[in-house]
């Protein structure tokens, strides 16, 4: 199945990682931009204005899933990372594996909960990096009581991302590492995400804004589903 008929310059491409192993999984993902394609391979733009100090630690070992949408349809094929061309372009080479899947439309909940955020521009190796520390730190917590306690924020959640209302200026492809506590008795979720849209400002100085999941323990992602299920069950 020819790629070109399905990938065209500028097309949004979601990368994720594909885990070999069972302990300690975690989703691993970046957003990208398609730039060009040839045999055997793509060239894509990463959108986060990274410098050469922040660039993604890439493993030329580990398979990628390689997620799109085109003509209605959702699209996936595998690959490895390559090399990277420039600071923000990388080449993967791919599987030639393409297969059209169909995009399941995803429980959402609203609710209020104690939220906290850290935004920023061009910081994705050092989020990654603190996003990790903090997964480390949460998993050994044995008292609830000694976290810090967050603002508490209506949100929009499910198991791919989250929507709620942000201090400005914020802009799509900015990053923010995320603390969301779910009150079912465990320490909050911390996850790194990308904004992937955002409101005009109000004004009040916020606005409206989606956040996808980057870096996620899978756990965390069940836990997100259990909170958001519980929701649907009460409605029907």
């Amino acid at each position: 199945m020819p790629l070109k008929k399905y990938f065209k310059e500028e097309q949004k491409i979601f990368l994720r990682t594909l885990n070999d192993d069972s302990v300690g999984r975690r989703v691993d993902a970046l957003t990208c931009f398609l730039k060009s394609q040839g045999k055997g391979y793509i060239d894509l733009s990463i959108p986060y204005g990274t410098n050469p100090d922040e660039s993604y630690p890439f493993n030329t070992e580990k398979k990628v899933e390689i997620l799109s949408d085109s003509m209605g349809v959702g699209i996936r094929l595998t690959g490895r990372f390559e090399k990277y061309l420039k600071n923000d372009i990388i080449r993967l080479q791919h599987n030639s594996d393409i297969q059209l899947i169909h995009r399941r439309v995803e429980d959402r909940r609203t609710e209020v909960l104690e939220l906290g955020y850290t935004k920023g521009k061009g910081k994705l190796r050092s989020f990654r990096q603190q996003w990790e520390k903090n997964v480390q730190i949460l998993e050994n917590i044995t008292d609830n009581s000694k976290l810090p306690k967050f603002p508490k924020v209506k949100v929009d959640i499910s198991m791919t991302g989250v929507g709620f209302k942000i201090k400005a200026p914020i802009s799509v492809s900015d990053l923010c590492l995320l603390f969301i506590n779910l009150d079912d008795g465990r320490p909050p979720i911390c996850t790194m995400t990308e904004v992937v849209w955002c409101s005009d400002q109000d004004t009040d100085g916020r606005c409206l804004a989606g956040f996808q999941y980057l870096n996620i323990l899978e756990s965390d992602c069940k836990r997100i589903s259990r909170f958001v299920k519980k929701s649907v069950k009460k409605e029907s």
